[in-house]
């Protein structure tokens, strides 16, 4: 594995080990000033400020109890600067508006992330849940 690929790997396990301590200012570094994020439902948050003050509303409420698992995670080089990183995520422990615990959610995560100064960063992302068929 490369440096760049460790690196990238890196942020992908900070998102998620941010998520679990909810801890959404470090959530938030991940991601470029400019980043934007379209959550499972559509919502679309548009720089870091906003992508911060989203995450920790929901994490004081339906996510504050929610544990989140990476198993998977593929990264495609555009250029040596920019990758499209996929991971396949699972989520317990998460709660409905009224505070019933629901049931564990899959999902696929796939953001953006951009090398400047020898940091590598998400600059969008877009998530998605897993729908059985039928």
């Amino acid at each position: 594995m490369s440096p760049d690929q460790e690196a990238i790997r890196d942020v992908v396990a900070a998102f998620e080990d941010s998520w679990n301590r909810h801890d959404m200012e470090t959530f938030a570094e991940l991601f470029t000033e400019d980043a934007d994020f379209v959550n499972v439902v559509g919502l679309w948050w548009k720089g870091r400020p906003e992508i911060k003050q989203a995450h920790e509303t929901s994490h004081a409420t339906m996510f504050k109890n929610s544990n989140l698992s990476i198993s998977e995670t593929s990264i495609r080089f555009l250029r040596p600067d920019v990758a499209v990183v996929r991971s396949v995520w699972e989520l317990v422990g998460h709660t409905s508006p009224q505070g019933e615990t629901l049931s564990p959610r899959k999902g696929i995560l796939t953001n953006v992330v951009t090398e400047e100064g020898g940091r590598w960063a998400i600059v969008a992302s877009q998530n998605t849940d897993i729908m059985p068929l039928g």
